[in-house]
């Protein structure tokens, strides 16, 4: 995962270039759907009583045990909920971390084409179970980039961000560009989306849903809520191509849709059909891809409070199982008693998984030089009831180390509890620590950490295991 200015990245992909080249379709079975173009368009009364026999199960079961359980729809901000607030449309800035000119051509070229990849998803959407929207109106409102003059024959109405700030994967990555271009977080849906109070400046026209992130010397691509990130020359020499690859699959994410890299994340069995969401296993969106999109709105939409102007019938909201657990940290707005300047609290709950406990390939939580007893906290928009957390220490071999001690605290709704029966409260690096706990009803959680000796303490992620009420 990348940075933006402390950006959040929820469902993010890195997608290996070689990957996304190479055929992985030995495991398909169901040989005569082979990326075949059998989707019948939905009508006006469509719905998932109409999803073809062969790809229920492997739909379902990704559902399941892929996207509830990562909670990769969680954030009420996936391209769903953005086309919404938007009332159908999405507007994009283009961050153009290049030194490549762009010419008045190319960057309408570039508008046009983020068009057509979004509406090669939400085409199939068109008259299937309560989807409102037509085409979806995609408008590009600015560019963000660090030197204004490789925009050739700019134009007195486009708008130009020239901000900057220093990306982290540049001090990993000499090729990547170490200024990167950014735009106020007053204009950004991606800031505000948890505030349904929030105005944007200039009105709900002038806001910015996502980026269209072009970085020199990038290999592959990346994926969210936040936008898409790939490699300035592979934006160039596609944007007059019909279907994109690496730009539908990483669209994909923003919808809350999975990768399928290792086999434990592939249904039993396999896929009945090629997917463009597995890199490199089709260069297109397919039948298999357009009934997941298709089932997770059909899902998504059960919860009145999210889509409000649509009917469900006698449905209810959605409800994982149970017995299922589900990390809804993603879903969770972040606080702190105390950041360092150069860190960010938001790095809790962006999904990054780290690789050790110095691991700062992705933006970081630390409070140094701050002591003694500090906390993070998460605040849900609904009750939960909550059981289990994991916490991965940031420790960086200099001032912050893992705490001597921490507890985990809910809100009762008056004050502050302890709860119940913690069993774990571990304060190794390099892994998740997991505590279980006596089952709470909360809409706020906290960790209060105790710092070691003349330490201060960090986090590089949060989960948190509950089941919707």
């Amino acid at each position: 995962m990348l940075n933006r200015k402390g950006m959040v990245m929820a469902s993010f992909s890195v997608v290996i270039a070689s990957s996304l080249l190479m055929g992985n379709a030995s495991f398909v079975s169901a040989g005569s759907h082979l990326n075949g173009d059998s989707v019948i368009a939905a009508t006006g009364d469509s719905t998932l009583a109409d999803m073809p026999a062969y790809l229920k199960s492997s739909v379902e079961w990704v559902w399941k045990n892929r996207m509830l359980t990562e909670g990769s729809t969680a954030r009420k901000n996936t391209i769903f909920d953005q086309i919404f607030a938007g009332k159908g449309t999405l507007n994009y800035v283009i961050r153009w971390q290049s030194s490549k000119p762009v010419t008045l051509k190319q960057r309408q070229d570039i508008a046009r084409m983020i068009d057509r990849q979004m509406n090669h998803w939400t085409d199939h959407l068109q008259g299937y179970d309560g989807w409102p929207y037509k085409n979806i109106k995609v408008k590009v409102v600015g560019w963000a980039v660090a030197d204004p003059s490789l925009l050739l024959d700019k134009q007195p109405d486009e708008v130009i961000y020239t901000d900057t700030i220093t990306d982290t994967l540049a001090s990993e990555k000499p090729e990547i560009p170490a200024a990167l271009p950014v735009v106020p977080n007053e204009i950004s849906r991606f800031e505000h989306f948890s505030d349904p109070n929030y105005s944007y400046p200039g009105g709900l026209d002038k806001r910015f849903d996502m980026y269209l992130w072009a970085t020199e010397n990038f290999g592959g691509g990346a994926g969210g809520d936040w936008g898409q990130r790939m490699n300035d020359e592979y934006v160039l020499s596609t944007v007059n191509s019909d279907e994109i690859e690496i730009t539908e699959h990483e669209i994909g994410h923003g919808f809350g849709l999975n990768d399928f890299y290792e086999e434990h994340e592939r249904p039993p069995g396999g896929f009945p059909t090629n997917t463009i969401m597995w890199a490199g296993n089709s260069d297109h969106i397919t039948d298999w891809d357009i009934w997941m999109l298709r089932y997770t709105w059909s899902q998504l939409k059960k919860d009145t409070s999210r889509f409000p102007s649509v009917t469900n019938g006698d449905e209810g909201p959605i409800d994982p199982s149970p017995d299922e657990n589900v990390n809804i940290a993603s879903a969770a707005t972040v606080s702190t008693s105390y950041t360092s300047l150069w860190e960010n609290v938001s790095a809790l709950n962006d999904g990054f998984d780290p690789t050790s406990s110095n691991d700062r390939s992705h933006a970081v939580y630390g409070n140094w030089p701050e002591t003694g007893t500090q906390w993070v906290q998460y605040d849900f928009d609904q009750e939960y009831t909550l059981s289990q957390t994991d916490v991965y220490w940031f420790q960086d071999g200099a001032g912050v180390d893992v705490p001597k001690s921490y507890k985990i605290k809910y809100w009762n709704g008056r004050s502050w509890s302890n709860v119940k029966q913690a069993n774990g409260l571990g304060t190794s690096a390099d892994q998740y620590n997991t505590t279980t706990f006596t089952p709470v009803k909360t809409t706020k959680l906290r960790i209060e950490m105790v710092s070691k000796g003349s330490a201060s303490t960090g986090i590089l992620e949060w989960k948190v295991a509950a089941n919707k009420l």
